[in-house]
């Protein structure tokens, strides 16, 4: 596992290609950053550094994708584990949601 930069830390939630597979749901990819995204059926979402666009495009093709990603994308690359609705959130979008559910509560 590693940590983004700030630049990558940064990135909004990926647009992501719905895929046939029983192992993912979808995946997504920024060419600029060569990060890769991809959501597993179960909810885990990960994003992966440094990945070549040609691996991302195989991975479209490719019918077994995830006997891809296991031989191709696991332990090549550095990943990281992101929540749902994270890593574009930051502390002052947290802040202001919980104000905001406060005042919905009527505590604000």
């Amino acid at each position: 596992m590693f940590t983004f930069t700030r630049r990558e830390a940064r990135l909004p939630r990926m647009r992501r290609t719905p895929l046939q597979s029983r192992a993912l749901v979808s995946a997504g990819y920024d060419a600029e950053t060569e990060v890769l995204e991809l959501e597993f059926h179960g909810g885990r979402v990960y994003r992966y550094r440094g990945v070549p666009q040609g691996v991302y495009d195989f991975l479209l093709r490719t019918p077994s994708k995830g006997g891809f990603v296991n031989r191709m994308i696991d332990g090549r690359y550095d990943y990281e584990e992101i929540a749902e609705d994270g890593p574009e959130m930051d502390v002052a979008g947290l802040l202001e949601a919980s104000l905001r559910a406060r005042e919905d509560k009527g505590e604000g």
